[in-house]
């Protein structure tokens, strides 16, 4: 069989295919590998002809790669079922509907906006939080914006959108404090003790007051 043969053989089962798919992003990933087949065959049936009428064959121009921008302006949000992505990108909504994929996973997805004016656009978050249902997370294309929906693996509260900005977080916390020699250092003391009483349990509270209370009598005994 020959390779036009093929093709035509795999382009009658991608339309079946297509014929049977339900799901847009599944129908998607299919019409981009209709058209790589459809633009194979066309190569090879110029071939064919260059050769019948004994001309050179025009070489097929490369396809044009497209510089990669990282997204850098976005935000999220969430309700109880999903994590919401909010990617602002001028012109978005310009480009054909194929041309916006998302990859997602049980830690991460992956956006990328192809040949949006010349260039290919990427939004990348890996190592979330927690897990998200890959299988149920889509998004939404607006005026110059676009939702991420990340349907949650489980209904919890997300503190962090991922391990890493929980890691800063709390390394900034245990991170000891610098010292400053002009401070007074009495202000220091009381920082201190407010924090252990913000975060201590009642019998801690009970101790902290007590010693405040006994401070507060030494010093007006001293006056």
């Amino acid at each position: 069989m020959s390779s036009k043969q093929n093709l035509q053989k795999d382009a009658e089962e991608i339309q079946h295919l297509l014929s049977l798919a339900t799901r847009e992003r599944v129908k998607n990933v299919l019409k981009l590998e209709q058209q790589k087949i459809e633009a194979e065959m066309n190569r090879l049936s110029n071939t064919e002809a260059g050769k019948d009428e004994g001309t050179s064959v025009p070489k097929v121009p490369k396809q044009k790669e497209f510089h990669a921008k990282k997204i850098t302006n976005y935000g999220w949000d969430q309700s109880e079922k999903s994590v919401k992505m909010y990617v602002s990108l001028k012109g978005v909504h310009t480009v054909p509907a194929e041309q916006v994929t998302v990859t997602y996973t049980q830690k991460s997805f992956d956006l990328i906006v192809h040949n949006l004016e010349g260039s290919n656009h990427q939004l990348n978050i890996a190592n979330l939080l927690h897990d998200i249902d890959a299988e149920n997370s889509s998004f939404k294309i607006k005026t110059d914006n676009l939702i991420l929906f990340l349907r949650k693996a489980e209904k919890i509260t997300w503190k962090y959108l991922t391990v890493a900005e929980q890691k800063s977080k709390l390394m900034k916390e245990s991170a000891p404090p610098k010292y400053d020699d002009k401070a007074d250092p009495s202000a220091g003391i009381m920082d201190m003790m407010r924090k252990m009483y913000d975060d201590g349990d009642d019998e801690m509270k009970r101790t902290i007051a007590k010693a405040w209370t006994e401070s507060r009598d030494k010093e007006k005994d001293m006056l």
